[in-house]
């Protein structure tokens, strides 16, 4: 699944490495293709972002939304290159003149106003700490709003906080000294506020390693580490699926609590 840094990277390369092509080709199978995608063509590449989980090419006045879920890849190639997938697994072409962009097998791609999809994004996430609109008063504000929802359960909201995935939701917890089971309302005022920190200290060096070619593997504590010693105290790292979500969960249970 990818989560927010992943997004943000992705956003950051195909901003560099698709730079200023022009188009003059488009495909997408999508049903939520919301305006005449013709009239991308022509239209110069003016850049990419992320939002949460979201990727978002720009076309001028028109934006692309991509949501990669769990198998969703994107890949640049030059333009005469032949793809390394199958075509038929292709969600989105969209050919320039020097390059073509290619994305493989997301389930969400919506094109429509440039405006309108950041409104919407904006008006439905909560906020992301890789955007300059972060706001750590109202993430702290939005878990406070749930105190009787599960703290490892509310974290994967994307209206709380936006681009929390499973990896980064476990990570934040061991970190903070706290079960995934907890309920806000038991949790104090300070270990939330150290959550929303955490989050923002984890996205922008998760986001350094992607940027450097580097596996996240390497600052992971808990993440996937089931039946290990955990690093702080030496306990064996549990691992369960925590309902209702449906997530791999890891967890200290003597840092944990």
């Amino acid at each position: 699944m990818v989560e927010g840094p992943t997004a943000r990277a992705y956003s950051i390369k195909i901003s560099n490495e698709f730079k200023d092509e022009v188009i003059s080709e488009i495909f997408t199978r999508s049903k939520k293709v919301l305006i005449d995608i013709r009239e991308i063509i022509g239209r110069k590449f003016s850049g990419a972002t992320s939002l949460g989980k979201n990727i978002l090419l720009f076309f001028e006045d028109i934006a692309i939304r991509i949501h990669l879920m769990l198998y969703g890849t994107i890949h640049i190639y030059r333009k005469n290159d032949e793809l390394i997938k199958p075509k038929e697994r292709a969600r989105l072409i969209i050919i320039g003149n020097n390059k073509k962009l290619v994305v493989f097998n997301a389930p969400i791609i919506e094109i429509n106003k440039k405006d309108f999809l950041i409104d919407n994004l904006r008006n439905t996430l909560g906020p992301d700490p890789l955007n300059e609109q972060w706001d750590e008063e109202k993430a702290l504000k939005n878990l406070l709003n749930f105190p009787n929802e599960k703290i490892g359960v509310i974290l994967l909201n994307q209206s709380i906080i936006a681009g929390i995935g499973n990896i980064i939701r476990n990570e934040i917890l061991f970190r903070v000294g706290i079960n995934p089971e907890r309920k806000v309302s038991e949790i104090s005022k300070e270990k939330l506020n150290n959550i929303v920190k955490i989050y923002y200290e984890l996205s922008h060096e998760f986001l350094d390693l992607k940027l450097n070619s580097r596996s996240i593997r390497e600052i992971l504590m808990v993440y996937n580490k089931f039946n290990q010693s955990c690093k702080v105290c030496g306990n064996k790292i549990i691992f369960y699926i925590q309902q209702p979500i449906k997530r791999k969960t890891f967890v200290c249970s003597n840092c944990q609590r």
